[in-house]
């Protein structure tokens, strides 16, 4: 397929650079022979993400990461002991093994043990900032968890994250799911996620109650019974907060469980 072919190509241009000290290290349960991640819950998936996330450069928003930040901070990665290089392409057209238009991959080669190959698919993606970004955190989610294994065995690994409704959080398989609730965690955080909105919520002045939640311990969240067009200007108020869509911040509200009686 012509994305196989191109990213082949990357390889042969790109040479793993020679390992230097790394600055960012990151840890999880995992076989110490294979590097495969062990079974994880969202919170222990979320905590990963937070070792990420509190080195990624944030220049112009507290809240907001960037696709150059996050792409820049995984060049070079230690992962449970592992150095993982990334080679990342955002200039072609990406399609995946049965030749369908997909929104970014991820792919490993035996004969380059430890590089990540990422390709992004601007000419899908358009004029989506935060489509890309969710994309990218994605695609990071397969380096930090799909790429360890194949320095202890190099083998051919091949993910890809295709267009609609079911792409934030709708996945069948372990290794996208695993990634979606990577990338969900590192652009909106539990706390963080909780902390504007309370900030918020008090602004307008909406009422909040107490409810059991994943978010800010302490802290309120919204009622059930919160007009749908104030939940809606909220939401949108957030995904302008973190650069993501209004739809990555509905998934991730109803994941922290910060709406009372909202079903993650």
């Amino acid at each position: 397929m012509e994305n196989i072919n191109r990213t082949y190509a990357l390889r042969r241009r790109i040479n793993p650079p020679e390992a230097p000290p790394m600055s960012l290290a990151l840890s999880y349960p995992h076989d110490p022979a294979t590097g495969v991640p062990r079974p994880l819950v969202s919170e222990a998936v979320w905590a990963v993400a937070a070792q990420l996330r509190a080195v990624v450069a944030r220049a112009a928003s507290p809240w907001a990461l960037s696709t150059n930040a996050l792409v820049a901070a995984v060049a070079q990665l230690e992962v449970n002991g592992r150095r993982i290089a990334s080679a990342w392409d955002f200039g072609q057209p990406v399609h995946d093994t049965s030749g369908r238009q997909v929104l970014g991959v991820f792919e490993t080669d035996p004969s380059t043990p430890g590089l990540a190959l990422v390709s992004v698919n601007r000419r899908l993606i358009g004029d989506r900032p935060d489509l890309e970004l969710s994309t990218v955190a994605h695609e990071v989610g397969h380096i930090v968890f799909d790429a360890p294994p194949s320095v202890a065995e190099p083998t051919r690994r091949y993910r890809s994250v295709t267009v609609g409704p079911n792409c934030l959080d709708g996945a069948s398989a372990r290794a996208e799911r695993r990634a979606n609730e990577f990338m969900g965690a590192l652009l909106v955080p539990p706390r963080q996620l909780h902390l504007r909105l309370v900030a918020r919520a008090r602004s307008e002045r909406l009422p909040m109650v107490h409810a059991p939640h994943r978010g800010r311990p302490g802290s309120r969240v919204l009622p059930a019974s919160t007009p749908p067009d104030a939940l809606a200007g909220l939401t949108a108020a957030l995904a302008g907060d973190f650069g993501v869509s209004d739809r990555f911040i509905a998934v991730r509200l109803r994941r922290y469980r910060l709406i009372a009686g909202d079903v993650p």
